[in-house]
């Protein structure tokens, strides 16, 4: 039987949260706002390469790709495209140390409800590719995932990440690609399916028309998402069958 369905989750948020160990001082007037540990990585990992100083207090990376929190957070200090691009592989392998450090075991990752449930009923569906669409660089995803033996669930050779992908928009497109590179299968419109916990992971597939399921288990909230107007919105992904069904069945007409 031939898979049906490409399946992409989202990471952060969606499958798992990094443990913000490290947070910065509140200096934000709101907690989503404070500065997090991965940005704060990215911000020291670009200090380190570059020599600038950058000041990532209130940016929100929230379904945001890595490479554009580098341009953002650079562009915002007035350093140019071309600059940022020769400096892009060594911001990469700066901010994957600092990451490998910090994010080791189970005590680091905490898993969003219901997800390992779920993983395994999907994983044994013949129907069901089962990848990643996520802002995280490739092997910042290996880490993420490693810490809970999650990554053998899923093909990433057909997946997108965010090597190389400026906005959140372009991820779609390229898992399709992807996809059809290692499994000689082209999927299309609802039969592609982005599970993610922020309005970018709905807004971004929008231009394919693939099948959005959000998700509340992160910063924002299930009025938010549904403000989106995703295909189907969940409080958390604890309900397994309901959620394979709203992968799986014909939406209406």
């Amino acid at each position: 039987m031939k898979p049906t369905h490409l399946v992409l989750f989202d990471i952060d948020g969606t499958l798992l949260s990094t443990k913000r160990r490290g947070w910065e001082p509140p200096f934000c007037e709101a907690l989503e706002e404070v500065l997090m540990d991965e940005v704060k990585f990215m911000r020291d990992s670009i200090q380190e390469v570059a020599k600038i100083r950058v000041n990532a207090y209130k940016y929100r990376p929230g379904g945001k790709t890595d490479t554009q929190i580098i341009f953002e957070l650079l562009e915002g200090m007035n350093v140019g495209e071309e600059e940022i691009n020769r400096l892009l592989p060594a911001f990469r392998e700066k901010y994957l140390g600092k990451l490998r450090k910090v994010i080791q075991t189970r005590e680091d990752a905490e898993l969003k409800p219901g997800i390992p449930e779920l993983l395994e009923a999907l994983t044994k569906r013949k129907e069901v590719v089962l990848s990643l669409l996520t802002g995280n660089f490739e092997e910042g995803a290996r880490i993420k995932l490693g810490t809970h033996d999650l990554h053998k669930h899923f093909v990433f050779e057909a997946g997108a990440f965010g090597d190389y992908a400026k906005e959140r928009r372009q991820l779609p497109g390229r898992a399709v690609e992807a996809a059809q590179k290692h499994l000689g299968q082209h999927f299309t419109g609802k039969n592609v399916v982005i599970i993610g916990d922020t309005p970018n992971d709905v807004r971004c597939g929008k231009h394919l028309d693939v099948r959005t399921i959000a998700v509340a288990t992160s910063n924002y909230s299930l009025e938010d998402l549904k403000a989106e107007n995703p295909d189907y919105a969940f409080a958390d992904l604890t309900d397994t069958p309901k959620v394979i069904s709203a992968i799986l069945e014909p939406l209406p007409a």
